[in-house]
């Protein structure tokens, strides 16, 4: 399909592009807010600035797709293959991203609140400064992630893998981190400078001690 015709078909009314090959266009710009891209191609597209609110990209192909700035609020992504993806200062606030491969993503500086982000391999992605308030992380994959100066204010880490990962400045204020697998680093403490308030729930001491240490 050409970029003409997607965008003839969706001005027409026509919101469902399920399945279709779309890879290596330049959507740049493109409106397809409420589409349903469910299962498309889009590898190496390029939807820079691209308006896809509450759109459906659940289990579309996107490795090394262009959405930087694109508003992708309230949209489902859920299980797609955003291996490399360029999602820098999306907007993905309140996104299900559920299952998604976001392998070596940027995702510097994009808006992640209240996004389910639950069960996602995020491996060596980067969210440099990437605001996760309220963000469901449970069970998330964050091995080697670059989350320096990230903001996760009241997020759920529960059960979450953060090996290796960079948590230079992040805010953790209200985050829940029951069972969460920490970074181990003596030689540069990976919780410096973090802001760290344990949520009002039961605590668990054994976390506090591995965060804080024991106390004397």
């Amino acid at each position: 399909m050409s970029n003409r015709e997607l965008q003839e078909r969706y001005r027409s009314g026509e919101r469902n592009f399920d399945g279709a090959d779309l890879s290596r266009l330049d959507l740049s710009r493109i409106v397809l807010s409420e589409a349903s891209l469910n299962r498309a191609n889009l590898f190496r597209t390029d939807l820079l600035l691209a308006q896809l609110e509450k759109s459906n990209l659940s289990y579309a192909v996107a490795c090394r797709v262009n959405l930087s700035g694109a508003n992708l609020t309230g949209a489902i992504l859920r299980a797609t293959d955003l291996y490399m993806a360029n999602l820098n200062g999306a907007k993905l606030d309140h996104a299900n991203l559920s299952k998604a491969y976001l392998r070596g993503a940027d995702l510097t500086r994009a808006g992640l609140s209240g996004a389910d982000l639950s069960g996602a391999n995020l491996i060596e992605a980067n969210l440099y400064g990437a605001n996760l308030t309220g963000a469901n992380l449970r069970g998330a994959f964050l091995i080697v992630a670059n989350l320096r100066g990230a903001i996760l204010t009241g997020a759920d880490l529960t059960e979450t893998n953060l090996s290796g990962a960079n948590l230079t400045g992040v805010n953790l204020q209200e985050t829940i981190l029951t069972d969460a697998i920490l970074p181990q680093d003596g030689t540069h403490p990976p919780l410096r400078r973090a802001q760290l308030t344990m949520p009002p729930t039961p605590t668990n001491p054994e976390l506090i001690e591995e965060i804080f240490g024991t106390q004397s």
